[in-house]
């Protein structure tokens, strides 16, 4: 039997065996079957072949918000041939050691990258890059739509054997280096050199030839224009792999990487609406880059003949470079160290979040070169108060009638003091949120952080589209510096003007952008922008906020921006050491954001956000205004008036003086329910002008703020006596004084219980003043406040 059982299993394992081989080999069959199939499809509908495409491409164009042509985006209009030997040798090992080292071994196709991008495709899900030869890139861009599938891959890998066939190693390497794109408008070796270093490519260095080698993989990231640190990096790799590749030494590679790179300072042509169609093209690049809809999405841009319909108003940005041409609106002169003053500027519509001008310096140098709007972040300032501190404090029910003491204060942290000063060096004692914004107040702002919590104001910031704040390491945004704009990296214009865009489009934001639709040539749509809106706050919140920012044209410090008859909010941002300078802000229509600074940190003496930047703001406002209707901001039907006191932010008290008595804007719910409980009445000697003694003729009940020692409030009560009408003067005691409102301002002596006692005056109602020693105050008789 046990023999038996014994055959069996054999026989059941062997039959295992032949079923799990008929299955593979079904498989097989299937799979070779599809492979075939998807073959034969690709070889069917290969291009016809065409020699003048290894050089050719289409014109794309740009169309402004009324479809009117803008710009063309075309390869050659920036390319120019030139042989094979004309090209530095170094250049060439410097693509072939990075882009394919085996090309002169080949026959077209890398099989062992093949498969290796395809085991990274099964394991990630994804479609790698990096496979293809320079054979096969050269027949992508020549002949075929760089979209992401495998039948493209196929018909690659098929043309990639036709250019095997049909030309010489030499002259696939010659085609393609006069092909492939290098960013800033370039294609090919020799406009590349001349738009990067100005010169011709036969005069390239060695680093410079690393350089431009480095940028092919991803021309708009690795641009030196754009991240010289990033192109830095990506020079090394190259120099790396050419001393693998024995075509230079170690000692040649790390002299070439220590060389200084002179760049190439100015375009040899202008460019109208020049830093716009950048902004384009970098979205273009992003758009078709997230959908997967070209691999190389810069060279579609600029060969496959797309059609991008923009949101740029035509006029408004032809203002905006007028206005950046004209030097009236900057300071003469350059700076202790011969730098130009430079400056950004964004103007959008808030309610869809379409960017309608922007520059992104005072000259238009480079095509796709460094944007300041787009890709400067510079410390904002004061301008950033709105959005991490007095923004999120309102959302979370504090009113602009809000009292905090504007005087000297000191905080502690990681065995560090810092002391927060205001900008003019004045301190204003006891203020309001709204003054503090309308004068730019840094103490009021800190301490109203440290209030509400410095995470609550970095998560408001997040939801207005800020995402370059560090919230962890050791260099990070969490502590109050950051309600002063003190941040590790900072901001850009672009992202500051869409954050107040929230406020100004009653807490919704709108993420901005400047391309509505993008189409090939005959039409078809490849993407059409679908605005997202997200409320960010509550309309409360927005519109209070506008409000007290409306204080800040009307008589603040931004007073340059105030357009008569138009309804403007806006706020000035300075950074510290004066080094930049900000003026963000809107009306009912449009948002602007305008920043002015040196590239390298450097002070400005003579600018600061309310001069020069608001002088920017105001004339790029009045030109957006004119034809459009005249609007007002919409106040929310939760928004109510009060009256309170300004020193105490209470109901007045018949102790608060007309000039304390101010209306303000609350939310319903949000109104003051208790009377001020901070002014207090003191005779004084009108002879002195200090507290009346025993023996002054004629003293003049005053009203004075009660504050602590080492306020700055010019309304805090005098600490000495008369010393006129008393010989001499008569020092100062202090004594627990009851402040029960049912006192009704007089003074009363507090009865504080001792040992074996109970009851007295709530130490609440207990604050220690001066008082004159001779002249001792009557205990308070209020029932409930007796010694038990």
């Amino acid at each position: 039997m046990k023999r038996v059982k014994r055959t069996e299993k054999k026989h059941n394992s062997r039959n295992r065996k032949a079923r799990i081989l008929q299955a593979l080999f079904i498989l097989g069959f299937l799979v070779l079957g599809v492979v075939t199939g998807v073959v034969a499809s690709a070889f069917r509908s290969l291009p016809a072949w065409n020699p003048q495409q290894l050089s050719g491409a289409q014109t794309t164009i740009i169309y402004d918000e009324e479809h009117k042509e803008a710009a063309r985006l075309h390869a050659q209009e920036n390319r120019i041939q030139v042989p094979l030997d004309k090209i530095p040798q170094h250049l060439i090992d410097a693509v072939i050691s990075t882009e394919d080292q085996e090309f002169y071994r080949h026959h077209g196709i890398n099989f062992k990258r093949i498969l290796g991008a395809l085991l990274v495709n099964i394991t990630r899900h994804s479609k790698a890059q990096g496979a293809s030869t320079l054979t096969q890139q050269l027949a992508r861009v020549s002949f075929l739509y760089p979209e992401k599938t495998y039948e493209r891959k196929i018909k690659e890998i098929l043309l990639a054997f036709q250019l095997e066939m049909r030309y010489s190693k030499d002259e696939i390497l010659e085609f393609y280096l006069n092909k492939v794109y290098f960013g800033g408008g370039a294609y090919g070796v020799q406009a590349a050199a001349q738009t990067y270093f100005g010169k011709d490519v036969t005069d390239l260095t060695l680093a410079e030839s690393a350089m431009l080698a480095g940028i092919i993989q991803s021309p708009n990231r690795l641009s030196p224009f754009r991240d010289y640190d990033a192109a830095k990096a990506r020079q090394k790799v190259v120099l790396n792999n050419m001393v693998s590749c024995g075509v230079v030494s170690r000692r040649e590679a790390d002299k070439a990487f220590a060389t200084p790179l002179s760049f190439k300072k100015t375009m040899s042509s202008q460019c109208r609406y020049g830093y716009f169609i950048d902004t384009v093209v970098d979205e273009a690049d992003k758009i078709l880059t997230k959908y997967g809809i070209y691999e190389n999405p810069q060279y579609a841009v600029y060969n496959e003949g797309l059609r991008i319909f923009t949101t740029m108003d035509a006029e408004l940005q032809a203002h905006s470079e007028d206005i950046y041409s004209n030097n009236s609106f900057f300071p003469s002169g350059k700076s202790r160290t011969g730098q130009e003053l430079q400056s950004a500027m964004v103007l959008l519509d808030h309610h869809t979040g379409e960017v309608k001008a922007i520059i992104g310096g005072r000259h238009y140098e480079q095509q796709r070169g460094f944007n300041r709007a787009t890709d400067a972040l510079r410390h904002p300032g004061s301008a950033f108060k709105p959005v991490v501190v007095y923004g999120p404090a309102l959302e979370k029910g504090l009113m602009p009638f809000l009292v905090l003491d504007d005087s000297p204060v000191s905080f502690s942290s990681g065995g560090q003091t810092w002391t927060p000063r205001n900008y003019d060096g004045k301190y204003r004692g006891l203020i309001t949120m709204r003054t503090a914004v309308q004068w730019s107040v840094n103490v009021y702002a800190v301490k109203l952080a440290e209030k509400i919590g410095m995470k609550t104001g970095i998560d408001f910031a997040e939801n207005l589209g800020i995402n370059t704040l560090v919230k962890a390491g050791r260099h990070n945004d969490m502590g109050l510096s950051t309600a002063l704009g003190g941040l590790t990296r900072g901001v850009s214009p672009l992202q500051l003007a869409a954050a107040y865009g929230a406020f100004a489009n009653n807490g919704v934001y709108v993420e901005p952008h400047v391309i509505t639709k993008i189409t090939t040539s005959e039409g078809q749509v490849l993407y059409e922008h679908r605005s997202r809106y997200r409320r960010v706050m509550k309309p409360s919140t927005a519109w209070l906020m506008t409000s007290m920012l409306q204080t800040v044209t009307e008589q603040g410090t931004g007073t340059r921006a105030r357009i008569p008859g138009v309804p403007c909010a806006g706020k000035t941002g300075t950074s510290q050491d004066d080094q930049n300078a900000w003026f963000v802000g809107y009306t009912p229509n449009f948002t602007c954001a305008v920043w002015m600074g040196y590239d390298k940190l450097e002070r400005m003496p003579d600018v600061w956000g309310g001069s020069y930047p608001a002088r920017i703001w105001k004339s790029m406002m009045q030109e957006a205004l004119k034809g459009e209707p005249r609007q007002s901001f919409s106040k929310p039907g939760d928004i109510i008036k009060v009256t309170v006191c300004r020193k105490s932010g209470m109901l007045p008290s018949e102790l608060c003086p007309d000039s304390s008595i101010v209306t303000e804007f609350a939310v319903k719910g949000s109104a003051p329910t208790t009377a001020c409980s901070t002014h207090i009445i003191y005779n004084v000697c009108p002879d002195s002008g200090k507290l009346a003694g025993p023996y002054c003729p004629f003293p003049v009940p005053k009203s004075f703020v009660n504050v602590p020692p080492g306020s700055t409030d010019a309304d805090r009560p005098p600490t000495e006596y008369c010393n006129i009408h008393s010989s001499p003067g008569s020092p100062v005691e202090v004594q627990p004084v009851c402040r029960d409102p049912r006192h009704r301002g007089k003074l009363f002596r507090a009865n504080l219980p001792q040992d074996g006692q109970a009851g007295g005056c709530p130490s609440e109602l207990v604050e220690e003043l001066p008082v004159l020693p001779d002249s001792p105050l009557p205990p308070c008789e209020l029932p409930d406040h007796q010694l038990r």
